[in-house]
């Protein structure tokens, strides 16, 4: 997904949400426990900074510490490099196969509707 955003110009991250995009994301919110808030979901770049917060709350999670929130991204192109980083976090974060599957089940769900 990160390598799809690469390549996105930041009208993209500014554009209207789809309804199938805001589903994946409130999906793959309430699987992680992170109900998304629903007062800042306009545009790709809102559903794609909920996207980050759920990784970097599973990661949290994962290591025993408390969750934080993710900074604001101030540069849409940065949202690719962001995700990597809390992807890799949550990697390393030694979770158990069957505790990703659904994880990477929502992420795959994500990836299509974008």
């Amino acid at each position: 997904m990160t390598t799809l955003l690469s390549y996105w110009t930041p009208p993209r991250f500014t554009a209207a949400a789809s309804p199938l995009l805001v589903e994946a994301v409130t999906a793959l919110c309430t699987s992680a426990g992170s109900p998304p808030d629903v007062a800042e979901r306009a545009t790709v770049g809102d559903e794609l900074q909920l996207v980050a917060q759920v990784l970097a709350d599973v990661a949290a999670d994962a290591e025993g510490r408390r969750r934080r929130p993710v900074p604001p991204v101030t540069e849409p192109g940065t949202i690719a490099d962001q995700l990597t980083v809390l992807g890799n976090d949550v990697a390393a974060a030694g979770l158990a196969p069957t505790a990703l599957d659904p994880l990477t089940d929502r992420l795959d769900a994500l990836r299509s509707a974008l």
